[in-house]
């Protein structure tokens, strides 16, 4: 009888561990973040090939289900009911707008799979009458949040404000979960480095409604006459700003953008020439790992990555299947472990889960950060100086 129940065990977990492994994924495919949704899409899609001719995850090819979430809060939240009730998946990924990831978080709550994020940066650190992302679910031991936390993004351009010499600026944000508060905390520094915060404004963004119609604001910007504009925004903001500040003659030293995704092709815009901005990655980075990455992702896409939430997706999925591969298991506390423990590699380098201001588990901080500005159609990295790959063009 025992050994009947042995082998009938065995084949139980045979059975089990034949199942193959599905994590589900959230990203914006449509709408105006599309740009940034398919770039996370595409970094997705060639991290499950590399995966799974490596041996696929738990000895079976890993399975993927990415949802649209339109970065619209609604539809995020049926999006990621469908994947836990209907798809059946344990594991989460993807994301990128804050104010879609603050509506999920009842949703997380309640089905409490693990939840692995790239977007979503509103912290709501040191902003007493809001409460964000870091807040609501960092201290949770299922929650794991890679993209770095919006104080994290402004206190990366601290260094480079100040090499400039800038004596002032005007800061524009978008008035949602995303810009008001990473607007606070860069008006905080550099006001704590003495710069004068001349204007601070905010405006609808074109991804959550706005009309794209800048002028009244950017008029306010050329009265004041700062030394630098910053602004915090979507991706489909940069181009209707940029444009606009050309037309109304508004031209400060510097223009320095700060979404969390860039639009395909905006290099080429001629209004786009000097401004200057974040990214985690570029296909210039003379770092091993990004150029492997970058020839891979052209092999399998036709083009280089120009978004670095594709390079972020990419390390992501891989994290997951190192994690479960390591822990032999999709058990949940198993897993949880080894992404805790593990270091994992990416196009930025290798990289580990640690403790931010509040969240237990945090993936990159700061240091991701590269500042580039665009010159004659190409983004050129140009701080920190130790990986620039050109001098900061003078415009002005």
């Amino acid at each position: 009888m025992k050994k009947l129940f042995a082998v009938l065990f065995a084949a139980a977990v045979g059975l089990a561990f034949a199942q193959p492994v599905t994590i589900g994924i959230l990203s914006p495919l449509t709408g105006g973040a599309a740009g940034t949704g398919q770039a996370q899409r595409a970094g997705f899609e060639l991290a499950l090939k590399e995966i799974n001719e490596a041996g696929g995850v738990l000895g079976q090819p890993l399975r993927i289900v990415i949802e649209d979430d339109r970065a619209d809060p609604a539809t995020a939240v049926a999006a990621f009911e469908k994947l836990m009730t209907e798809d059946g998946v344990e594991f989460i990924a993807g994301g990128f707008s804050s104010g879609a990831t603050l509506a999920l978080v009842e949703s997380f709550r309640t089905f409490q799979p693990i939840v692995s994020w790239i977007g979503g940066a509103s912290s709501g650190i040191g902003n007493d009458d809001f409460e964000g992302i870091e807040e609501l679910l960092g201290e949770e031991e299922w929650f794991f949040h890679i993209h770095p936390w919006d104080y994290q993004n402004v206190e990366a351009t601290f260094g480079f404000i100040r090499d400039l010499g800038v004596q002032s600026v005007a800061v524009l944000h978008e008035d949602g979960a995303f810009g008001t508060p990473g607007a606070a905390g860069l008006e905080a520094g550099v006001e704590a480095m003495g710069i004068d915060v001349a204007l601070r404004e905010a405006f609808t963004s074109t991804l959550t409604g706005g009309t794209g119609d800048f002028r009244a604001t950017l008029s306010k910007v050329g009265a004041a006459n700062p030394d630098m504009l910053y602004w915090i925004g979507y991706d489909s903001d940069a181009q209707p700003l940029s444009s606009q500040l050309k037309e109304l003659g508004v031209a400060p030293k510097y223009v320095f953008g700060a979404p969390p995704g860039w639009p395909t092709g905006i290099e080429q815009a001629p209004e786009m020439e000097c401004v200057m901005g974040l990214i985690g990655y570029l296909p210039n980075l003379p770092n091993p790992e990004a150029v492997a990455f970058a020839e891979a992702y052209r092999a399998m896409h036709g083009t280089y990555p120009d978004n670095y939430m594709a390079a972020l997706a990419y390390t992501q999925l891989w994290s997951y299947a190192d994690a479960i591969n390591a822990a032999g298991t999709t058990d949940q506390a198993a897993v949880i472990e080894k992404l805790k423990t593990m270091t994992f590699r990416s196009p930025m380098g290798e990289w580990s889960f640690k403790p931010s201001t509040i969240a237990k588990h945090q993936g990159f901080g700061a240091d991701m950060w590269l500042v580039f500005q665009f010159q004659n159609g190409v983004r050129e990295i140009v701080w920190p100086a130790d990986r620039a790959t050109a001098p900061l063009a003078a415009c002005r």
